[in-house]
Order: structure tokens, then C-alpha cells, then sequence
């Protein structure tokens, strides 16, 4: 389970669907990412898309998949 993705979605006011359609993947793929059934080790580019939704850095990002890994 990535909690600092719940965490940071629920800091923006955004449900899943509302960021499932900001990175252009469906509600189901977002949620999975999510949870960390899918993107087991997240794509930069995925990274990128999702520090430009939530607003934070690349490299935050990165350092928490790192801690979570």
C-alpha cells in the first residue's frame, strides 16, 4: 500500500477517479497503483505525472517509493 499517495490525494481534495483521469489511466489502473498492485517500481514517468498533480517533487517521490519499497 503506497499511503503517502492516499495521503497526498486526500491533501489535494482528489478522489481516485479525479487523478486516474489526470494521469489518463482508467479509475481501476489508478487504484491499483495506489494500493501497489501495479507499478510495483514506479516508472519515471509516472512519477513525473504524479508530482505535477500532487505538486511535489520528483525526487520527494522517489524517496518515498524508495521507503516504502
Amino acid at each position: 500500500m503506497r499511503d503517502w499517495m492516499k495521503d497526498a490525494r486526500t491533501k489535494k481534495g482528489l478522489t481516485q477517479l479525479q487523478v486516474a483521469k489526470e494521469l489518463d489511466v482508467s479509475e481501476g489502473y489508478y487504484s491499483y497503483i495506489e494500493s501497489g498492485e501495479r507499478q510495483k517500481r514506479m516508472d519515471i514517468t509516472m512519477a513525473a505525472k504524479l508530482s505535477r498533480v500532487f505538486d511535489m517533487p520528483v525526487q520527494q517521490i522517489i524517496e518515498l517509493e524508495a521507503a516504502t519499497a
